[in-house]
């Protein structure tokens, strides 16, 4: 047992020692609140007509919590995980740098196999991130070596342009690409989403790989490389400065962020949810700028205040509750892995077929379901093991060479 310990510190990835549970934490409640904001794609749901969501709102209740899920959930932890693999970044870099190992050279890998990973994970749903983030991430590399202070100058630099992003994108789809009539990438992927309450698999496969190519031209469309990388730096900011290291020393720090970001992401998500239901995604106008402006601006400030406002409430006794989420965290690409699988078991017609069967009320219930299960899976899983099994083939795939997935000190007891 300490001889796997020791192999694992001197060649291998975080140890346990190293890690801050607060993030591991933090990254749970960020994969729940994924969770919850991609069942309604998953069921359907979001692909019904008014008449057909109104016939599945058995408690008359899904027009107000549909509002609710995208005032607090919504982009929000989307960019709340962003946030934390800038953070792990800056781990890895400080552990990378304080063993002599080479920093570009692993990371480089671990993206590989990371675009690996998510190029399967794609094949199965379109709406996968994990190969954006390897991309993405590769631009962390030149930041290796910068200040905390760079890094954080230039987050800031990257958000503004993302919030600016859409007055550029406006002139230039009307200008250079007018849409043709049938040309509607909206209705295409509402279209192309019906497939999967089917059973033949070749078509639904078929369907799948051009909403992936739709999400690659909406990354661009809205911004979200822009977001990832912003919310990437501001991680990375966060890494460097080491803020999670004592959060009692920096609480002064976490209220003052919550105090500033909080009003602006209720007052910016107040507006932007009315306004987000009311303006076409396509073709652009200058609503649907306007929109984009004001979603850039209030999701990072809400996604900050969580963060700050998780951090300041895991240091009071009520904050005990909280590390219930750190093992689905702490394997967060097998949870969210796992997520996908059981979702598309759940809804689509080659599993259960429960696709369209279920409102907001129905979704946000399985997704908690989903999650709670998943809580406890991953303790006991990580009560016996060191790893996720996903986390254990990605790290030993990085570091090429074993490394140890049991906790021997378990098995002699």
């Amino acid at each position: 047992m300490t001889q796997a310990r020791a192999d694992l510190s001197r060649h291998g990835p975080v140890t346990d020692s190293e890690r801050a549970d607060v993030l591991d934490a933090l990254r749970g409640l960020a994969l729940l609140g994924i969770l919850i904001s991609h069942l309604p794609g998953f069921s359907g749901y979001e692909f019904m007509t008014h008449g057909e969501q109104a016939s599945r709102d058995w408690l008359g209740v899904d027009g107000p919590l549909s509002a609710i899920s995208a005032f607090l959930i919504n982009g929000k932890f989307f960019s709340l995980f962003s946030l934390l693999f800038g953070i792990g970044f800056a781990i890895q870099l400080e552990s990378a740098l304080r063993r002599g190992a080479n920093f570009v050279r692993r990371f480089a890998r671990r993206l590989l196999i990371l675009f690996v990973i998510g190029l399967a994970h794609a094949l199965v749903w379109y709406g996968d991130i994990l190969k954006d983030y390897a991309v993405i991430g590769l631009l962390l590399i030149v930041t290796a070596r910068w200040t905390a202070s760079r890094t954080g100058w230039t987050a800031i630099t990257v958000l503004v342009i993302r919030a600016l992003w859409p007055l550029v994108v406006w002139p230039l789809v009307v200008l250079l690409a007018p849409v043709k009539h049938g040309t509607d990438p909206v209705s295409n992927f509402f279209t192309l989403s019906q497939t999967f309450g089917g059973t033949d698999t070749a078509a639904m496969f078929s369907a799948n790989l051009e909403l992936v190519k739709i999400k690659a031209l909406q990354m661009i469309y809205e911004g979200k490389a822009i977001s990832i990388f912003g919310m990437f730096l501001i991680g990375a900011y966060i890494g460097k400065r080491r803020l999670y290291r004592d959060l009692a020393l920096n609480s002064r720090t976490f209220r003052r962020v919550f105090a500033v970001c909080a009003p602006l992401g209720i007052l910016g998500n107040a507006v932007w949810v009315p306004l987000g239901w009311a303006v076409p995604r396509f073709p652009p106008s200058a609503l649907w700028a306007a929109e984009q402006v004001i979603f850039a601006i209030a999701v990072p400030a809400m996604t900050l205040a969580y963060a700050t406002g998780f951090a300041l409430a895991w240091q009071h006794p009520y904050g005990k509750a909280l590390r219930a989420l750190a093992p689905p965290g702490r394997m967060a690409l097998t949870t969210y892995v796992s997520q996908t699988l059981l979702a598309v078991y759940v809804f689509y017609g080659v599993g259960l077929g429960f696709g369209g069967k279920l409102g907001i009320v129905g979704c946000i219930a399985t997704a908690l379901t989903i999650f709670a299960l998943q809580c406890v899976l991953s303790a006991a899983w990580l009560n016996k093991c060191y790893f996720g099994p996903l986390e254990w083939i990605w790290r030993q795939a990085t570091y090429g060479r074993a490394l140890p997935m049991i906790r021997r000190a378990t098995l002699n007891t």
